[in-house]
C-alpha cells in the first residue's frame, strides 16, 4: 500500500472510522481508510445513458432501466455536454430578437386596438 499523494510506503494505524481502519502516512501524514469503494457508476454506464439518450429514448425510460433516478441521468447528460458540446454562438446579422411574451403582448394590444377602430 503506497500514499496516494507522495507515494512513500510506510503507513501506522491511526484509529478507526466507521467500523474501518484509519492509516496515516509518516512522510506527508495523509491519512486514508483500507478497503475504499468507489460509490459512483461506471463511466461505461454513464456513456451508455447519454448515447440512449441521444437516440431518442427519454430520461425516465433510461433510468428504470439502469435503475437511477431520472434527475441522475440528467446530472450526466449535462456533464456530457459541458465537457463536448460547444454552446453555439450568435450570428452577428439584422435580425431583432424578440421574447415570445412580448409578441404575444404586443399582439394582444393591436388586436384590441383593431377592434376599437372597427366598432368607432
Amino acid at each position: 500500500m503506497n500514499c496516494p499523494r507522495c507515494q512513500h510506503s510506510h503507513f501506522v494505524k491511526n484509529g478507526r472510522i466507521k467500523k474501518k481502519q484509519r492509516y496515516k502516512c509518516k512522510d506527508c501524514h495523509y491519512q486514508r481508510t483500507e478497503n475504499h469503494i468507489y460509490r459512483g457508476r461506471p463511466l461505461a454506464e454513464k456513456a451508455l445513458a447519454v448515447f440512449l439518450y441521444c437516440h431518442g429514448l427519454s430520461m425516465n425510460a433510461i433510468a428504470k432501466m439502469l435503475k437511477a433516478s431520472p434527475a441522475t441521468i440528467l446530472e450526466w447528460i449535462r456533464n456530457f455536454a459541458g465537457e463536448h458540446a460547444k454552446s453555439p454562438e450568435p450570428l452577428e446579422t439584422d435580425a431583432v430578437v424578440l421574447e415570445l411574451d412580448e409578441m404575444w403582448h404586443y399582439l394582444k394590444k393591436k388586436q384590441t386596438l383593431d377592434l376599437e377602430s372597427f366598432v368607432s
